[in-house]
């Protein structure tokens, strides 16, 4: 009898037949070959995602393009809309292996997945090339999900690392161990809560940048976009899993009241995040109202919750509301503040002993008229937007750049505003220095001034 039951347990936690396996040490990884995948911990009995008796389990690739949804798992359906091309092959390295499938994914994509699993490593990394086979461009989200099964058991407490590369997922709290998604290729939005809620958003219009830390059933997510993907183009997006690992600095749970959940929960304060790196990343969070951010490479808007360390190059859309900015200055470990609103801008700093933080006015405008137009022509140019502004607070070593003037602040609250005409910096207090391009001029503007920079 006990030989017996021994048997059937192997038997549930046997790959199926069109599965393959890395054999790893401490970690075993498991492939359907169609997106799906199950990890196992030497001397842990069960998967670490759920349901930790199959393999695979609910965990891998999704795929939302337009209104058509390929999930995991549909009813006992898996992998629905899916379909073999090749693989997986096992690729055996000594201490590094891989596996390689080769599938499609409804009738106008097919992914290359490569999963590399290093020995002696608490992660999994995985790269999906997916390919646009049909014959127009295609647009859609892929997101990397998985329902969590943290230290043997089906919660944990929600987890999020701000500081680059970012962390969420579940912390177990008894050894402190996290599970979860670290970010290698710059994500659109992430979740983590009970998993119907990440699966579920997923499906629907995208995972929100909320942190459930009282989820009774942990869930994780995280999503990419793929805009605009062309006929026979490939894009590739790198998902790094760890799994039994220790937490990366930064790593809080946000607090959760009563204990039964918290679908509002969101990443930490901005004081709680790591220190903004030169040259590299800056921290943002919510000041008033709503902010959006885009992060390269996607193209799209996500709504910011709570604080983030983002890098260089992000995009801010601060028309609804208030951000906070904190940046590096010249003192090592020194920070600055300052907020910015009423506007849409672009995040960078310059190099150098003295680096300056710079916000370009990034609002797409329409084309400012060379003469005088009538009737119906007149009417229309009108209604098209033709000037862009930012307005900003705060101390330190912050510039605001627009189109033919940029503004380097000195302790001030300040306008900058691109018109048809040039671009008109007001100070409303202390005082910039603006520095006019086309004339190649500083020029110092106090309290209640502005100056025009003509086109």
């Amino acid at each position: 009898m006990v030989t017996a039951a021994l048997a059937g347990v192997a038997a549930l936690c046997a790959p199926s037949a069109a599965s393959a396996q890395i054999d790893g040490s401490p970690l075993d990884v498991i492939a359907d070959g169609l997106g799906a995948l199950q990890v196992r911990q030497d001397g842990v009995a069960a998967g670490l995602f759920y349901n930790p008796d199959e393999n695979p389990a609910h965990a891998g690739l999704e795929i939302k393009e337009g209104a058509s949804y390929f999930p995991l798992e549909a009813g006992f359906d898996q992998t629905p809309g899916r379909t073999r091309v090749s693989g997986p092959v096992l690729a055996d390295q000594g201490a590094t292996k891989s596996l390689t499938s080769v599938y499609t994914v409804g009738p106008n994509l097919r992914v290359t997945e490569l999963i590399t699993y290093t020995n002696g490593v608490p992660q999994v990394n995985v790269r999906y090339g997916i390919e646009n086979v049909s014959l127009t461009p295609t647009s859609l989200r892929a997101g990397a999900l998985a329902d969590l099964y943290v230290g043997s058991n089906d919660s944990g407490n929600g987890a999020i690392a701000g500081v680059s590369p970012r962390f969420v997922g579940g912390r177990e709290e008894r050894t402190g161990f996290v599970y979860g998604l670290q970010e290698v290729t710059p994500w659109r939005a992430f979740q983590e809560g009970d998993y119907e809620a990440v699966f579920g958003n997923f499906a629907a219009n995208g995972l929100d940048n909320t942190i459930d830390s009282a989820a009774p059933d942990n869930g994780v997510g995280v999503e990419f976009a793929l805009d605009a993907l062309q006929p026979g183009e490939r894009r590739d997006v790198d998902v790094r899993w760890l799994l039994a690992a220790p937490a990366p600095p930064g790593t809080v749970s946000p607090t959760a009241p009563g204990g039964n959940g918290n679908p509002g929960a969101a990443a930490p304060l901005i004081e709680q995040l790591p220190p903004p790196v030169k040259g590299k990343t800056v921290n943002v969070s919510v000041r008033k109202g709503r902010i959006f951010i885009k992060i390269p490479p996607s193209k799209k808007f996500v709504e910011l919750k709570g604080a983030m360390q983002i890098p260089l190059g992000a995009t801010i859309d601060a028309t609804k509301g208030r951000v906070n900015l904190v940046s590096t200055t010249a003192k090592p470990g020194e920070t600055q503040l300052a907020w910015f609103y009423d506007g849409i801008f672009k995040i960078g700093q310059t190099s150098g002993a003295q680096p300056i933080t710079d916000l370009t006015l990034a609002e797409t405008l329409a084309k400012c008229p060379k003469a005088k137009a009538k009737g119906k022509k007149a009417t229309a140019a009108a209604k098209k937007k033709k000037s862009r502004k930012l307005w900003g607070e705060g101390k330190g070593a912050f510039r605001t750049t627009g189109k033919y003037s940029s503004a380097t602040v000195r302790g001030t609250k300040w306008l900058v505003t691109d018109r048809c005409d040039g671009t008109l910096t007001q100070v409303k207090q202390g005082s910039v220095l603006v520095r006019d391009f086309k004339r190649k001029r500083n020029v110092l503007v106090k309290a209640g001034k502005k100056y025009l920079a003509r086109r």
